[in-house]
């Protein structure tokens, strides 16, 4: 019985964000600037383990980093070339919003994201 009630408690927490796998599209905007960068992310979940690869469009994507989803909450980053990106995302009816960390060997910047699910 108990094992039971924490499968059905585990399958809960998981199906808040519900499956992330697909594309998402939307732009981040670097705190001070006057513009926002276009994103492309292409997930693939499996259980609260992220994968894929995210970029400004289809031709430049990087891998998608230390992956995991924990209810509505999703966490990965991205390497690309002297930059790391940390997202620290909230998930809700196909829509995510949050935190990115940028950061390189001399700058460190933040800012804030919004994605949106491709159908």
């Amino acid at each position: 019985m108990k094992k039971a009630i924490a499968v059905v408690l585990l399958l809960a927490v998981n199906a808040v964000a519900g499956d992330l796998t697909g594309k998402w599209s939307g732009a981040f905007k670097v705190d001070g600037a006057d513009h926002d960068v276009p994103q492309l992310l292409i997930f693939k979940q499996d259980g609260n383990e992220l994968t894929g690869s995210g970029g400004p469009d289809p031709s430049e994507q990087y891998p998608i980093e230390n992956g995991k989803v924990d209810g509505d909450r999703v966490r990965f980053e991205i390497t690309t070339g002297e930059w790391k990106f940390t997202y620290s995302l909230k998930a809700i009816d196909g829509k995510m919003a949050g935190d990115l960390e940028l950061d390189s060997i001399n700058n460190r910047r933040t800012a804030k994201v919004n994605l949106s699910k491709e159908d």
